[in-house]
């Protein structure tokens, strides 16, 4: 059975574009936001009462994951397979994402995975990328802050730039939150990609490296922290992006460090167990 996926849902959408507003506000400095007296006025109006739930049906299970000893990668038919094999394969993903033009973000800068292309431990999916320089655009992209702020997560469990394959779920820059379709389109050269670079184990940085990541599946939607498998195969988890962590303020950003270092641990021990 399909997992259910409210990522479309009118009001989800909207409370996103929302947090998408405010945390632009927030960006250029602004403090509070002016709201007429009719919507304060909804907003303390006690709600009505609603009707007795029904009987919810059951979630669909987690995925079981194979032993460490037994996870396969995204391809374990590795006959005739070396490095530059594997890089010479990069090079063609990267001229055939380069020569996308199939939906309205398509752009002169792509954003191709860069890294350990050979059986990296961890491969990274961001999100969407902004464009332009502000510090939100910059810290989408994993540069500055929160490029730094990635790299001491993985150091933490002792997983240096030589362990990571970064790339984005989005091969273009996005202005607003991507639609179903624009996922879609990327989907192919992100699942081509991971195939191709066969980690140990899939990192996805927030709601939207997940949906991209794992079509259809409870990964976007679902707690942080979590284990999903990609193509029945390789073991994959979610994390707030750390970006997320650096617009708010401590006491908000706090619960949300504690939830990435726990899945950060989960980390490491599949890692130390493989070993």
């Amino acid at each position: 059975m399909p997992e259910s996926d409210f990522s479309e849902h009118p009001i989800v959408q909207a409370i996103d574009s929302a947090i998408d507003a405010l945390t632009y506000l927030q960006e250029d400095g602004t403090k509070s936001v002016a709201v007429s007296p009719e919507i304060w006025k909804a907003f303390i109006t006690p709600s009505a009462p609603l009707p007795a739930a029904s009987t919810p049906k059951p979630l669909t299970p987690m995925p079981e994951l194979p032993p460490p000893s037994q996870a396969l990668r995204g391809n374990h038919d590795t006959h005739g397979d070396t490095p530059e094999i594997r890089t010479e394969a990069h090079r063609e993903l990267y001229k055939t994402i380069q020569a996308c033009h199939n939906c309205q973000y398509a752009a002169t800068s792509r954003f191709v995975g860069y890294g350990c292309t050979y059986n990296p431990r961890i491969l990274v999916v961001n999100g969407a990328c902004l464009p332009g320089e502000t510090t939100t655009a910059i810290g989408s992209r994993l540069e500055g802050e929160a490029g730094e702020l990635l790299r001491k997560m993985f150091a933490a469990i002792h997983l240096t730039e030589a362990d990571l394959y970064i790339t984005s779920a989005l091969k273009c820059p996005v202005s607003g939150r991507p639609g179903s379709g624009e996922l879609n389109n990327c989907a192919k050269h992100l699942h081509r990609e991971i195939q191709l670079v066969q980690p140990e184990i899939i990192v996805m940085l927030g709601d939207i490296a997940a949906k991209a990541t794992l079509p259809g599946s409870i990964a976007a939607t679902g707690k942080v922290g979590q284990w999903h498998l990609f193509a029945g195969k390789i073991p994959a988890i979610k994390l707030y992006h750390p970006m997320r962590i650096l617009l708010l303020d401590e006491p908000l950003a706090h619960p949300l460090k504690q939830e990435n270092w726990t899945a950060l641990k989960l980390i490491q021990v599949r890692l130390h167990a493989k070993n």
